[in-house]
């Protein structure tokens, strides 16, 4: 995983690459492990020291690194909104958990579920409506899965 960004900063310019666990800081290697801030379910978060201010950088599962300086994201220049798991989302967490009981299959297709649920759920750029609808989706395609898989092994 490698992500770039250009800031400018008290009329410095910096140039930001993650890569991995590191932070080039224009060449500089910053260790992240320090400034952790907070870990979620979907996300990492870190506040780091770039020239004079603390940037935010945001590391999310299936999704692209974000870097936020004074609460507007740095590649694209709109106001930044933090993660946020809706309560809604949890829901559909928990039918996915339902498929652990259904063997290594099962699981397999519960990790995958919660995976793409906690994406899509926190993609406020998203209709709600459509989130929930994938999320049904998703319910329903694991469950035909599960299902199907075991016909065929039963012979039917």
């Amino acid at each position: 995983m490698s992500k770039k960004w250009n800031v400018k900063i008290d009329e410095r310019m910096y140039d930001i690459e993650l890569k991995g666990r590191k932070l080039l800081v224009n060449g500089e290697v910053m260790k992240l492990g320090p400034y952790r801030k907070k870990t979620g379910l979907t996300h990492e978060e870190y506040e780091v020291p770039i020239g004079s201010k603390k940037a935010l950088l945001v590391i999310r599962n299936l999704s692209a690194p974000v870097l936020a300086i004074d609460n507007r994201d740095c590649a694209t220049g709109e106001e930044y909104v933090p993660v946020k798991m809706p309560g809604w989302s949890y829901v559909f967490v928990v039918l996915h958990c339902l498929n652990f009981f259904n063997g290594a299959i099962g699981a397999l297709l519960a990790i995958i579920g919660i995976a793409l649920t906690t994406s899509i759920s926190c993609n406020r750029k998203m209709n709600v409506v459509l989130r929930v609808l994938l999320n049904v989706a998703i319910v329903i395609i694991s469950v035909i899965v599960v299902f199907g898989i075991a016909f065929l092994i039963a012979g039917i």
